[in-house]
């Protein structure tokens, strides 16, 4: 594994990319708020353990004893189609000072972190993005999406009724006991969802901006716990009660689940407005109300971009929807010589897939737009509408989007 510094020198001047120590990791966190705007204590001590997990796999630039600029990975597993695991680098903390921009920085952090990916044998490394026009020059494609959405509690009436189970209000350390099993649950039978440690539950789950908090679990009939929801109030007087409920966290194993605790969050009294920032795009939410207009999608956006390292053993973990053949010629300009350039035969099944170097090629890509759609997220057919693939024998296109299809779609959970 390495952990050296990597020599750099742009413009003559030398900049160390490498990983950092224990006594770092102030520096470290103070120029990460920096590059964010953001206030460098109380990420720090809301998030203490979380900046301090894996250290060997930071990447921060030092310009002589100077801390210039930050980047880290984080070890994930990431659920595919059919339920298989695959390892996956989780790469967070981007951020250069202003006063170091434009000076290649960012680009000799990405090389260091995806190397440290590969050495690992991790077939892909994933990220959520501040700005959605820098990760595409380095291979990542954005993945799955996510919906943010608006109810308005007073005309939330719901189709089917009440199930029955019950609703418990708990401490958050109570439900801190129950979430990560049910989680876990939900997780492995997810496409696209990403492992979370018991220090994600314990700092990341909950950010006091979403207002004051509250942990609910549902229980079926049975007593077993198969959801949770994880939520804050924003109180607001005008005249009359005029609160926001904001859901952090909503995660359900079950139907019954599901409507327990959406229905609980849009019947609190005082609530006027219900928000949720990440849901997924085919949630049945809509579908579970009397009035379609009783909730808005504010917009739906990005939420995780992948970056596939190693093509044979990232399509081949996964099954797919439909029996075929289809021959990919993938382009990395970014790193060519890697294990996701080349040409890639991938033979697929509901029952498990093979993925052998060669062949003739039925579509070529960038390594980005395969890592668009090599989980279902978005349609091969969709991409070669946008310019992204280019179809060198007729009806393949329509054999990939069979192929590779996803019910449901790919949705991650878990932010990072």
């Amino acid at each position: 594994m390495r952990c050296t510094p990597v020599a750099w020198k742009p413009g003559g001047m030398g900049i160390d990319v490498r990983a950092i120590t224990d006594e770092e990791v102030p520096a470290f966190a103070r120029t990460c708020a920096a590059g964010f705007g953001e206030n460098a204590d109380e990420a720090t001590g809301m998030h203490p353990r979380w900046i301090a997990l894996e250290l060997d796999r930071t990447r921060a630039a030092f310009d002589g004893d100077e801390l210039v600029a930050t980047s880290r990975n984080y070890s994930f597993e990431l659920t595919v189609p059919g339920g298989a695991l695959v390892t996956a680098a989780g790469v967070s903390a981007v951020a250069v000072l202003p006063t170091h921009r434009r000076r290649g920085i960012l680009t000799a952090m990405m090389n260091a972190l995806l190397d440290d990916a590969i050495e690992r044998g991790e077939p892909v490394a994933m990220l959520t993005a501040s700005e959605g026009e820098i990760y595409g020059r380095f291979g990542f494609g954005v993945t799955t999406r996510a919906a943010a959405l608006e109810i308005d509690p007073r005309a939330a009436e719901f189709v089917r009724p009440r199930p029955g189970g019950r609703l418990r209000f708990v401490t958050p350390e109570e439900a801190q006991k129950h979430a990560p099993a049910v989680f876990d649950r939900v997780r492995r039978a997810s496409p696209g969802a990403i492992s979370r440690s018991e220090v994600w539950f314990a700092e990341n789950q909950f950010h006091p901006e979403a207002g004051n908090r509250g942990d609910v679990l549902y229980e079926s009939e049975d007593g077993i716990v198969q959801g949770f929801v994880n939520y804050g109030i924003k109180d607001r007087w005008d005249f009359d009660p005029a609160s926001t409920l904001n859901v952090r966290d909503l995660v359900a194993a079950t139907p019954d689940a599901l409507h327990a605790l959406w229905r609980f969050v849009c019947e609190i009294d005082l609530v006027r407005t219900v928000r949720s920032d990440r849901l997924p795009v085919d949630s049945p939410l809509g579908w579970m109300l009397t009035s379609a207009r009783a909730l808005r999608v504010r917009n739906v956006a990005d939420y995780v971009w992948t970056r596939v390292l190693d093509v044979p053993v990232a399509l081949g973990a996964r099954t797919y929807a439909s029996r075929g053949r289809i021959v990919l010629e993938v382009r990395d300009p970014f790193r060519p010589g890697g294990a996701a350039a080349g040409t890639f035969t991938v033979e697929g099944a509901p029952d498990g897939a093979s993925v052998t170097a060669g062949g003739t090629s039925d579509l070529v890509v960038d390594v980005s737009t395969l890592s668009a759609a090599w989980l279902g997220g978005v349609r091969w057919s969709t991409l070669a509408e946008a310019g992204l693939v280019e179809e060198q024998t007729s009806g393949s296109l329509a054999r990939a989007d069979a192929m590779f299809a996803s019910t449901p779609l790919p949705y991650p959970y878990t932010w990072f």
